[in-house]
């Protein structure tokens, strides 16, 4: 599950990432999301944070975020279609609220209720890296 963090991801990645990512340019990326997830600035990622983060790409207030508001927000880089698809499970054009509760649980790998910067980055790094080997064929 890989949820709203997932898409706050797309606005951290940068636009000149190519389809050949380094592990380190993924990390390097990771620093601007941290920030923007991080609101209260306390180091660690909590679950309100994410849901806070999850209310400003759900545009219509539906409960779970389309294509369309997930382009709305993100910035135009090769990785933007491909990180969609791989947080779309189910294939119906949407990432559900749901996914919030099962992304945080994934990324709290010690089940402290908190989210540590490792923690983060080794969550999103898999994101990425799933990503790019399921549909970087899809890039071009």
């Amino acid at each position: 599950m890989y949820g709203i963090g997932g898409l706050v991801f797309l606005l951290a990645l940068s636009s000149s990432l190519a389809q050949n990512a380094t592990h380190s340019q993924i990390v390097a990326g990771m620093d601007k999301l941290f920030e923007v997830v991080d609101i209260n600035n306390n180091t660690f990622v909590e679950l309100t944070e994410l849901e806070a983060a999850w209310e400003r790409f759900d545009a219509d207030g539906d409960g779970r975020v389309s294509e369309a508001e997930y382009e709305q927000f993100g910035t135009d880089h090769t990785y933007r279609g491909i990180i969609f698809q791989e947080m779309d499970y189910d294939g119906d054009g949407y990432v559900g609220r749901a996914a919030i509760m099962g992304e945080y649980t994934v990324m709290d790998t010690n089940s402290d209720n908190t989210v540590s910067r490792g923690e983060f980055d080794k969550y999103y790094t898999a994101l990425v890296e799933n990503a790019i080997l399921n549909y970087g064929h899809l890039l071009g």
